[in-house]
Formats: structure tokens, C-alpha cells, sequence
């Protein structure tokens, strides 16, 4: 990056698209509206099992979390996970499976079970679907592989381990306090068990973190060679996460400093063989990801990056979001409304976004940029019978502050190798509701 000035005028608060519209723009919905929207879903989809509970609570964290030490609450949210699948199960064929957290492996073994026969019990796995899960290698290591193990006699194919950083100063200061060796043994475990698509989780940008210090994680790292690696932004929304407070903003790196981190790291993956997927996925050659990502045929949705293409995602527990029949609907955030809820066999949905003809075509131009880094207009035009150039005119306008960022041809339009580092910035260009508002506070910075 020639300047500074230049950076630090995209580093502005902008959403990650894992949806459009963004979840900000959504508002409540009748579980009744969930209900239809089901009703008329006829090809296989994806399922995800929200699971909230962790040990402690990681500073850096934004997810939507459960502290739990009493195995009986965990037992008590199983009950109401099959519950809730009992109201919404109609046979329907499954081709991805998703577990996240939270920390989906605090779960016992026997939970474990129950679940996955719950789930064979009420929809049609089938024999090619992608089953993956959200690990924690400290419960991997506390239970020398035992719950590893299992989850691949469970028929799960796909795992990924939250890492961040190796650095003992950086996992101090987040309250992350996982040895190498612990992440080591997980990731030597699950190779020998036979997972494909080992996805290894880091994350830039995290407290007395330095370019020396990344630099030894991310060698660290590619001498696992994983199959698949994901590096996150710290997404600092200490709005939403009061947690996040106790991280000082002295200890942060600047923004120059932390793009610097981040290409770093990209360099260092890129030269051991690594491609670029996506906005921050890293793939070797041979994964199916680098694969769908070289064909133009990767998806995006909010558990990140996917080679499948799946149009309904339904999704279970508190605070999970579902994609149906062109509608987005969210869970209850609280346990014991989500409990009373399905006591009274009401679906526990409470807000969504039901969505109109300009959502359907902004949401595919947001897909393509984000997965991507470019779109066909006559592609474009062949599914909407609209002319790119006509109906996004004063969209166009947004992007001129973009130049060298992206290139517009009356064909393409495209990021430059330059802009495939800024692609939040270019698509947000696109964001109807995002163009309507002064402050978006409510947004991660983009860098």
C-alpha cells in the first residue's frame, strides 16, 4: 500500500456480507411466516446446529456465547434442539451439516450421539453430504482424542480448529490458552482419523500481536499444512460484545500495522502454495474449495465460505439464522424464551427479512463480488433481464472514490489484485440500505 491516507480511508465500518440484506436491516417476523416459507421447500438443504456453550469466554470473540460449567443445561438444550427439529423435520434431504459455537465439542459424547440419531431420526442425510463441525482443540486434547474420534464414527468429514494465535503473550491478553502442542495434537489426530478439508482458524489484528510474532504463528502453521485456512480480522464491536472491553485499545496494533500483519501472512501462504479464496479463506491446490473458487462457483452464506450450492439453510438453537424460500429468519437470543417456545410448539423465531425483487438481485451481485471478485453482466442480465450498467447507475457512482480498486468493462466488472484486499469496500457499494444511512457503527472496521 503506497499510502497511508488511502488506507486508512477504507478502514471504515462496513459489514462482512455473510447475508444481504444485513442483518441490521431485518425486523420481527411471526414464526407463522417460517412456517410457509418451509411448506414450500422441495430440493435437499443445508441444516446448522447452533451450540452456544463454552468453558470461559475468549476476549476477541463476537460470537453469540453460553458461559456453562453443568453438563445438565447442556443436556436440557439437546432436548429442545430435537425438539425444535421435530416441528420443522418433514424428511427433507440433507447435503450440508453444519456444528457451531460457541464450542460444539463441550458437548459430551453421549450428547453427541443423541443429537446426530436425532437428526438421521427426522431428515435424509445423504451419502455424499458435507458434515462438519466447529472444534476446540483444548477439548480434544483434555480427552486424548476420545470425542475426535467419535465425531468421525458419527460420519462427520469436515473439521475446523480454532487456533488464532500461537503466541503465548497474544493468547494471555484474549484469555485464549492453547499450547502448540495442543493444536499439534488435534490437527496430527484428525489427519490420521481421516477428515478431509482441515480447516485451521487465525485471527490478525489481536493485542501485542507484532509482524515478528504472526510471522512464527503462520510458520507454525503451514508446517501442519492444512488442507484449508481461514484469517479473520479481530472485528472489534465492543457495542455488541461488552466483553471486548477488557482488551486495552493501547495494546491493539494500528491499522497500518495490522494490514501489514495481514499481508504478512498472505505473502507467506501464497509462497508456500496456498491460493486466495475469498475474502479470508486460503486453500491448497488440490481442496474442492480452491477448486469451486477457480470454476466461479463458490457460495457464500453465514458460516463463511462453501462449495456447495445450497439454497435453503435451516437452523436450529438460540440466535441461529436460517435462509428459506428467499426469507431470512433468526431465533430467540435468550434460553428460556427459546424454551418456552417450543413448550408451546411455536417455531422460535423472532425476527427475519422476507425479500423483494431488488434484494434477490443485489443479494446475487453481493454473492459474486464476495466469492468471486467479479461479475458477468450478461451473466447478470440472463438471470434478471436487466442491463448491469442501467439499473446500478448511481451505484456505479459510489465506486469512482474505488479507482484502481476495480475494473468496469461493459462486459465485467472486477477487482484488481489490489482491490481483491478491499472487496468489503467495493461491495458495499452495492448496499441499498447501507447507501440510506450516516452511521454504521454497528459494522466491524474493514480492515
Amino acid at each position: 500500500m503506497d499510502s497511508i491516507d488511502l488506507l486508512l480511508s477504507l478502514d471504515k465500518p462496513i459489514p462482512r456480507y455473510t447475508s444481504y440484506p444485513t442483518a441490521p436491516e431485518w425486523g420481527p417476523i411471526s414464526p407463522d411466516a417460517y412456517v410457509e416459507a418451509l411448506k414450500k421447500v422441495e430440493n435437499p438443504v443445508a441444516l446448522y446446529f447452533h451450540i452456544p456453550f463454552c468453558k470461559t469466554m475468549c476476549l476477541f470473540c463476537g460470537c453469540s456465547v453460553v458461559l456453562n460449567r453443568k453438563e445438565e443445561n447442556e443436556e436440557r438444550y439437546v432436548r429442545y434442539l430435537i425438539k425444535e427439529m421435530e416441528l420443522v423435520a418433514s424428511g427433507q434431504k440433507v447435503r450440508q451439516l453444519h456444528f457451531g459455537g460457541g464450542t460444539p465439542t463441550k458437548l459430551s459424547c453421549q450428547l453427541l450421539e443423541q443429537l446426530m440419531q436425532a437428526i438421521h431420526a427426522n431428515f435424509s442425510i445423504q451419502k455424499d453430504a458435507e458434515i462438519a463441525i466447529e472444534i476446540d482443540p483444548r477439548t480434544v486434547f483434555e480427552d486424548r482424542g476420545e470425542k475426535l474420534t467419535l465425531l468421525k464414527s458419527l460420519g462427520f468429514t469436515r473439521v475446523s480448529f480454532g487456533v488464532q494465535d500461537t503466541n503465548e503473550k497474544v493468547q494471555e491478553a484474549v484469555k485464549r490458552r492453547q499450547s502448540y502442542e495442543m493444536t499439534r495434537y488435534t490437527y496430527e489426530l484428525a489427519r490420521r482419523l481421516g477428515f478431509s478439508g482441515i480447516n485451521l482458524d487465525l485471527i490478525y489484528g489481536l493485542p501485542y500481536q507484532t509482524i515478528d510474532t504472526f510471522k512464527e504463528t503462520i510458520q507454525k502453521i503451514i508446517e501442519l499444512r492444512p488442507d484449508r485456512l481461514s484469517l479473520f480480522s479481530y472485528a472489534k464491536i465492543p457495542w455488541m460484545k461488552p466483553h471486548q472491553k477488557a482488551i486495552p485499545d493501547e495494546a491493539l496494533p494500528t491499522t497500518e500495522e495490522k494490514f501489514r500483519i495481514y499481508l504478512l501472512a498472505r505473502r507467506a501462504l501464497l509462497d508456500a502454495g496456498y491460493k486466495a479464496i475469498g475474502m479470508d479463506h486460503f486453500a491448497l491446490p488440490t481442496d474442492e474449495m480452491a477448486e469451486a473458487f477457480s470454476q466461479k462457483r463458490l457460495q457464500r452464506n453465514f458460516q463463511g465460505y462453501t462449495v456447495l450450492d445450497v439454497e435453503d439453510l435451516i437452523s436450529f438453537g438460540i440466535t441461529a439464522i436460517g435462509y428459506v424460500q428467499k426469507g431470512y429468519f433468526q431465533n430467540v437470543k435468550e434460553l428460556e424464551t427459546y424454551y418456552q417456545m417450543l413448550d408451546s410448539n411455536t417455531l422460535p423465531v423472532f425476527r427475519g427479512k422476507l425479500l423483494h425483487e431488488d434484494d434477490l438481485i443485489r443479494r446475487w451481485v453481493v454473492q459474486r463480488l464476495m466469492c468471486d471478485f467479479s461479475l458477468n453482466k450478461a451473466e447478470f442480465f440472463s438471470r434478471f433481464g436487466k442491463a448491469f450498467d442501467s439499473y446500478f447507475q448511481e451505484d456505479m457512482l459510489r465506486l469512482q472514490p474505488l479507482t484502481g480498486l476495480v475494473i468496469n468493462t461493459p462486459e465485467r466488472l472486477e477487482a484488481t489484485e489490489e482491490g481483491c484486499l478491499f472487496i468489503r469496500n467495493i461491495t458495499s457499494c452495492f448496499d441499498w440500505y447501507l447507501a440510506q444511512k450516516e452511521a454504521h457503527k454497528q459494522f466491524s472496521q474493514a480492515i
